[in-house]
């Protein structure tokens, strides 16, 4: 009986405390993504990490914007035909992200990283 009651007090524990550390991620992540009021109570997300940018530009998604995707966006970006500030105007423009991104160097210098590294 007190195994039982032992190994059942130490199930509910391991529940709580992932059920805790997971409502707490998502407040988190909630805090991190910037949002854009379009109403009184409706609210859009205006943020995409720099990874989920390059991401999206490599499945195609800018092509509308003239950002080719798959392999001819790794030849671009190696060559330099494509830099980070040419993909970061392109999802502006997709209404993606925010203009004031354009500005911002660090996301800047992030998106470049990422495209450098596609491909290896």
């Amino acid at each position: 009986m007190k195994r039982l009651s032992l190994t059942g007090l130490s199930i509910i524990a391991i529940v709580l405390s992932l059920s805790t550390s997971a409502q707490a991620r998502g407040h988190k992540e909630v805090l991190m993504q910037p949002m854009t009021k379009i109403s009184k109570h409706i609210f859009i997300k205006k943020y995409i990490t720099p990874f989920e940018l390059v991401g999206s530009a490599y499945q195609g998604q800018y092509r509308d914007y003239s950002i080719p995707g798959f392999g001819s966006l790794i030849y671009d970006a190696r060559t330099g035909r494509i830099a980070a500030k040419d993909l970061v105007k392109a999802a502006i423009e997709s209404k993606d992200l925010l203009p004031e991104t354009i500005d911002d160097r660090d996301y800047l210098r992030s998106v470049e990283v990422q495209l450098r590294s596609l491909g290896r």
